[in-house]
């Protein structure tokens, strides 16, 4: 296995530390984990094609699994050692170098809500390499803004960076939609520290979307030959 590929699959869950425990479900060569960050603002499903066997890992210290990683090559063997059907650890090793990482029983893992009715996207935009790169510059260009705000009208988006009722430094560009049947939407703001980090997470994507509800729910997809991510962005309130 290639130790990439294992470190983007963490990676495009732990979102730079947002996420820091998880289950993970392995099964005919394929892993999957759904989560939730931390603070709760984003609930997801990460699946890539990594063969660990049939077990469920309870990955519970996500940063030092990371830290970890570090210490090996690319080219590492990936054993899971099993207690009566218990998975208890990871034994990780390249040509040089072993490691060991211990794995937390499942019932310690926070539960995932299902989202059981999703309301009606009204806006679904493109994210190409040219959006990606222009979200990022706007959010390193303040780096302070915890939020970004969709707009919109007549059938074209507007993403705010740091959108706020009141007199605030901001960057707007406008985003064509994809959908023929976009309505006027007003501002509906979320979180651009998560979004900023899913977008990098996922750089390597073939396709990618971003959806979203004037009732207050984003939903982003990221697909590749080799994984899918998806992320539900819950509105964030702001001044």
């Amino acid at each position: 296995m290639k130790k990439t590929e294992l470190v983007n699959f963490i990676n495009r869950y732990y979102l730079a530390g947002a996420t820091t425990s998880v289950k993970w479900k392995s099964n005919e060569g394929a892993v999957m984990t759904d989560f939730i960050t931390d603070d709760q603002n984003v609930i997801g499903t990460v699946r890539a094609n990594l063969d660990l066997g049939n077990n469920e890992l309870g990955v519970y210290a996500t940063p030092i699994l990371t830290k970890m990683l570090s210490a090996v090559g690319d080219d590492i063997n990936v054993k899971v050692n099993t207690i009566d059907t218990k998975s208890v650890s990871i034994d990780i090793d390249d040509s040089d170098v072993d490691m060991k990482f211990m794995l937390a029983d499942l019932s310690v893992i926070r539960q995932v809500p299902e989202l059981k009715q999703l309301p009606d996207f009204n806006t679904k935009l493109t994210l190409s390499n040219d959006f990606n790169a222009k979200f990022i510059k706007a959010k390193n260009a303040i780096p302070d803004a915890e939020n970004f705000g969709v707009a919109c009208k007549n059938g074209e988006a507007e993403i705010i960076m740091n959108h706020s009722s009141i007199n605030t430094n901001r960057i707007k560009f406008k985003v064509h939609c994809d959908n023929e049947n976009c309505d006027d939407m007003s501002t509906v703001c979320f979180s651009s520290n998560l979004f900023k980090e899913i977008l990098q997470a996922n750089k390597d994507a073939e396709f990618a979307t971003l959806e979203i509800s004037p009732a207050g729910l984003a939903r982003a997809i990221f697909t590749a030959a080799s994984y899918t991510s998806t992320y539900y962005l819950v509105q964030l309130q702001t001044a």
